[in-house]
């Protein structure tokens, strides 16, 4: 009998768990943010949470900027500096939380604060309006997409002094787990176009989440380019984001021998259409210079591109004018790449395209983590990299890729020298005809092979597509 009472006890423990919470999707990341403050969102997952839990005083939409929170702004006139006035709404968060955050943009050092040099000040006036001063000359769609980025969202001040996060956005973060999961809560009234709860599952391997999607336990991961081939890949459950990445070459910029001309005959020997046709299964479009098409439609009215020129002769006559020819045809030049089956793909395309101009080509696949390090000490000769847009705005395109002052791991990862461009990036404020310029000098030099921007494709559930708002969340 004690023996039968022993079965049954164990049998308890094993079945008689505390129920798992309900979530009414569950949705997967490939790595772990790194932190939430908004400050210092620079990676991909922390893009994409940001845009459930953060928000700033303006909202970028396809028509413009608007804010929820302010009733009316207008300029005030001072001699020194543009002043605007805010009258907030009874929906916005307290003052001094807004106060707070916008002020922590001004007082503290974080990667993207050249972005804000415009802002010189933010405080509260005796008659409870909200004040911001920018400096002289500051242009209002500038400082009104500057403060719609991730990085000018606001947070609690009190419970951000406890090491606690609240945020304004449509969600709020319930729990996080490192490395594996985060669980968001909707903030407000309920809203049929958005999930009650959702949690985010780290998972960096692409066939974790197949296997979890197919057994329902998972209703929202992105594809590789390797999947994109599955039955469930079918045009009802798959959702396409264009233009958000760039995939590059980068030519060391440290090797006296990859002068002008050599980085010319890279650049044209690249047959990309053929690429991206036959490889890339017409999952990638044509970019112009570092720029996806779609950036370039949007500054230039009228924008037609084919991409960059492919032309083989054309690449021979030019790598025969670069300074170390011909001797530059027998050196083993190494292009590293990740070590997946992906990327070494397009590797071996590429290689292949370099050999065919005369070109000697060693492939060395890596790891992640020594891939990056040792290409942002400057080692290696060509390195194939991807970069993801951190926010919607086509200087990110731009800055920190090409800055002279930020080299390496700080996004210039060729190397890239030009006083002229890291002037206008500095400029506290720009305008399209500064775009354009820096584009055209980046094309002009090459500090890269130009390849094209990547599709993100991602696989997602019918419970997910109950909820039609969430597809511009991901």
């Amino acid at each position: 009998m004690r023996t039968l009472s022993l079965v049954f006890f164990l049998l308890s423990l094993t079945f008689c768990r505390e129920e798992s919470p309900h979530f009414d999707l569950k949705i997967a990341l490939p790595s772990d943010t790194a932190h939430l403050d908004p400050l210092f969102i620079t990676d991909l997952s922390g893009q994409k949470l940001a845009k459930f839990i953060h928000q700033g005083l303006f909202i970028r939409n396809p028509s413009g900027f608007l804010s929820p929170w302010a009733t009316s702004f207008q300029k005030k006139s001072h001699p020194t500096k543009d002043v605007w006035q805010f009258q907030l709404n009874s929906l916005a968060p307290p003052l001094r939380d807004i106060e707070y955050s916008l002020s922590r943009l001004v007082s503290e050092t974080y990667p993207r604060k050249g972005d804000y040099q415009f802002l010189l000040n933010v405080h509260v006036s005796a008659d409870g309006l909200l004040e911001l001063e920018f400096k002289k000359g500051t242009n209002e769609t500038e400082w009104k997409d500057k403060l719609s980025l991730p990085f000018a969202s606001i947070i609690g001040k009190d419970e951000w002094e406890k090491q606690i996060l609240k945020t304004y956005g449509k969600y709020k973060l319930i729990t996080w787990k490192k490395n594996e999961f985060l669980d968001l809560e909707f903030q407000s009234e309920i809203d049929p176009g958005f999930p009650g709860k959702i949690r985010f599952l780290i998972l960096p391997q692409s066939s974790t989440s197949l296997f979890l999607y197919r057994k329902g336990q998972l209703d929202a991961f992105k594809l590789t380019d390797f999947l994109l081939s599955l039955p469930e890949a079918n045009s009802e459950s798959t959702l396409t984001k264009k233009g958000r990445s760039v995939q590059y070459v980068t030519i060391n910029q440290n090797n006296p021998c990859f002068d002008k001309h050599f980085r010319a005959a890279l650049n044209l020997s690249i047959p990309r259409n053929l690429i991206i046709s036959k490889l890339l299964e017409n999952h990638a479009d044509l970019s112009y210079g570092p720029i996806p098409i779609n950036y370039m439609e949007k500054i230039n009215d009228g924008f037609i591109s084919t991409g960059e020129l492919y032309d083989k002769n054309l690449a021979k006559k030019e790598l025969e004018k670069s300074v170390c020819y011909p001797k530059i045809k027998t050196t083993s030049l190494e292009f590293r790449m990740r070590g997946d089956d992906e990327n070494q793909a397009k590797g071996r395309a590429i290689k292949q395209a370099l050999e065919e101009i005369g070109l000697t080509i060693k492939l060395r696949p890596m790891e992640k983590a020594p891939l990056y390090k040792e290409n942002g000490e400057g080692t290696g000769d060509l390195t194939l990299l991807t970069w993801y847009s951190d926010f919607d705005s086509v200087w990110n395109f731009l800055d920190p890729l090409f800055h002279p002052e930020k080299l390496g791991n700080g996004g210039n990862r060729s190397f890239y020298q030009n006083k002229e461009v890291g002037k206008i990036l500095d400029k506290p404020f720009k305008n399209n005809r500064d775009v354009l310029k820096v584009i055209e000098r980046i094309r002009e030099d090459k500090p890269w092979i130009f390849l094209w921007s990547i599709q993100e494709n991602y696989l997602v559930s019918k419970e997910f597509l109950r909820y039609n708002a969430l597809a511009d969340f991901l």
